[in-house]
């Protein structure tokens, strides 16, 4: 009878370690603090597209990823840059080669307007007073601070 409780609570030690053991189909996410010139991003987010370098940044390495020679480089720094300058965009890419996205990207964002007024246009808004002139948007006789149909001419 002594041998029956000892091979139960043996049994039931396996199982309860069997269902505290990781599966092997579990994803790991790595939270990562983005860079201080960037935009805050939600857990497991990888990428940003940076229109100004035309290229990533990988939030994980922490590396910018370029085209240099044709063939696209993992670089720590991007001489020539200020991150003053740059307008990120947080992207949903899952994978380790998101350029093979970069035509998508770089007409979704070009780098003549910062990603917030390219939402404006997206969404039908229009640029802000001013910005169609500095930008040089607006063809003839647009962007000269005349008859933008507002009040009396």
């Amino acid at each position: 009878m002594t041998l029956l409780p000892k091979f139960a609570l043996s049994g039931l030690l396996a199982l309860s370690l069997l269902g505290l053991a990781p599966s092997a189909e579990a994803q790991v996410t790595i939270n990562v603090n983005p860079p201080s010139w960037g935009p805050a991003v939600p857990a497991g987010t990888r990428y940003y597209y940076i229109p100004e370098v035309g290229g990533y940044y990988d939030l994980r390495d922490q590396r910018y990823l370029v085209q240099r020679d044709g063939k696209w480089a993992r670089l720590t720094t991007l001489n020539g840059y200020s991150t003053n300058s740059f307008h990120p965009v947080v992207i949903d890419y899952v994978g380790a080669q998101p350029w093979t996205l970069i035509g998508r990207h770089r007409q979704l964002y070009p780098a003549s307007l910062p990603p917030g007024q390219v939402k404006r246009l997206e969404n039908g808004k229009g640029l802000p007073p001013g910005q169609a002139k500095k930008l040089g948007y607006g063809g003839p006789g647009k962007g000269n601070g005349k008859g933008h149909g507002h009040g009396k001419q």
